[in-house]
């Protein structure tokens, strides 16, 4: 269904297997370490909304542990995908 019916289109990233952009967002927080209840806080959502991302990432990114996600993440370089507060980007 197109956006216009009311429903939300999501975007993925280009070149992150298909990871949308909320996705990512929980991918960098992950390779920074944070746990999913940091992740969480960190995104203002849920722990199971954290969990839910991360079935998601693992499945579409074809890895089974965090390491291994968070290997990829800087491997792609997530790692200062996220802007931080002035405009600029995070290390």
């Amino acid at each position: 269904m197109p956006a216009a019916a009311g429903r939300r289109v999501r975007r993925a990233l280009p070149g992150a297997s298909g990871l949308t952009a909320r996705e990512a967002e929980v991918l960098v927080q992950l390779a920074r370490g944070l746990s999913n209840a940091a992740i969480a806080a960190a995104l203002t959502v849920s722990r199971k909304t954290v969990s839910t991302h991360l079935e998601h990432i693992y499945a579409k990114l074809g890895v089974s542990t965090r390491t291994q996600a968070a290997l990829f993440a800087m491997r792609h370089g997530f790692i200062g995908w996220l802007p931080d507060e002035s405009g600029g980007r995070r290390p």
